[in-house]
Formats: C-alpha cells, sequence, structure tokens
C-alpha cells in the first residue's frame, strides 16, 4: 500500500495548489506529508479502500487546510465532494444508506447552524453531507460516531486554546478539519 502514501502526496501537494487559491498557504512538505499519512492510514483498512472514501479524503484534505487558514468550506469543493462519493457509491449499489447516512450527518449540522448562528456556517453542513454518504453504508452507528468525534475533538480543541489563553469564548476556530478527522476515526473503528 505504499503507493497510496504516494498518491495521497500527490493529492496533498495538489490539494495546497487549489487551497492556496481561497487564501490557505500551507508548506508543501506539510501538505504533501498530510496527504501521504491520510491515504496511508486509510490503505492498511482494506474495507475502507473504496474509490468514494479517497474520492472524499482527495477533497478532505484540500478542505482541512483551507478550513483552518481562512475559516471556509468553499462549495467548488464540498458539493463536488458530495456527490463524487454519492456516486461512486450508486456503482456499489450503496446510493440509499449514502443519502440517508448524508441526511442524518449534515441535518444534525444544520440544526447547529440553526440554533447557534455564527458558531457553525453552512460550509460545516455541507461538508457533513459527503462524510455522511461515505460513513452511511456502515450503520446508523458510523454516522452518529462521526459527527460526535468531530464534536469532541472540536471541543477539545477549543478547550485547550483557552487555558492557554490563546482564544476567548469569542474566538472562531475551524471546524471542518476536526469533522475530518472524527469521520475517518469513526470510518476506520467500524470497518478495521
Amino acid at each position: 500500500m505504499a503507493w497510496l502514501a504516494v498518491v495521497g502526496a500527490a493529492i496533498g501537494v495538489g490539494g495546497r495548489l487549489v487551497a492556496t487559491r481561497y487564501g490557505a498557504r500551507p508548506p508543501w512538505l506539510v501538505t504533501a506529508a498530510v496527504g501521504a499519512a491520510v491515504f496511508a492510514l486509510v490503505g492498511t483498512h482494506p474495507r475502507v479502500l473504496d474509490p468514494a472514501v479517497l474520492w472524499v479524503a482527495a477533497f478532505g484534505v484540500c478542505l482541512g487546510f483551507v478550513d483552518a487558514a481562512v475559516h471556509r468550506l468553499p462549495d467548488p469543493l464540498t458539493l463536488p465532494a458530495f456527490a463524487g462519493a454519492v456516486a461512486l457509491l450508486a456503482v456499489r449499489g450503496n446510493a440509499l444508506p449514502a443519502l440517508l447516512g448524508a441526511a442524518g450527518f449534515a441535518g444534525g449540522y444544520l440544526v447547529l447552524v440553526l440554533v447557534r448562528p455564527g458558531g457553525m456556517g453552512l460550509g460545516d453542513a455541507k461538508l457533513a453531507l459527503s462524510l455522511g454518504a461515505v460513513l452511511g453504508p456502515h450503520g446508523a452507528g458510523a454516522v452518529v460516531a462521526g459527527a460526535v468525534a468531530g464534536l469532541i475533538l472540536a471541543g477539545g480543541h477549543a478547550v485547550v486554546l483557552l487555558l492557554l489563553r490563546r482564544a476567548t469564548a469569542a474566538t472562531r476556530l475551524p471546524h471542518g478539519p476536526f469533522m475530518l478527522l472524527g469521520a475517518l476515526a469513526a470510518l476506520l473503528a467500524t470497518t478495521g
């Protein structure tokens, strides 16, 4: 599966080029290393190794860097990630579980966006569509675990920043990278 790490590194570097368009300028080496690590990790779990997961992972590497840098999850990245994931899962006969997972994950985030405007954004709910789609075929438990893991990781990050006095209660923090990590953790835990 070393070829996956090479592919991931190339996708990370390509993702850096796309991220630059949205104002994020992460170092080349960092994007290559993150891409390689994500794809190598996915490659260690053969049942996870499917085109839909790889598709979302490729977009996810870029989206994570963009959100961390400029607090945006742009539609030209989130929407194709979702559409491609559903199309690839439909080929395997998993369209319904993918759509149900997407609706559940994104619906939960949409409620959070509406309840507390200014906290999370619609970009988070749109990213949740693709994450729910790839988790959906693994069951409702995987969808819930992915959503909850992302919230816990983001909350833990916020607490650490507050304790270190690097943030206040009013500081805007990116949520996308933690959603991606939480979904990856849930995916690996439910299929590994």
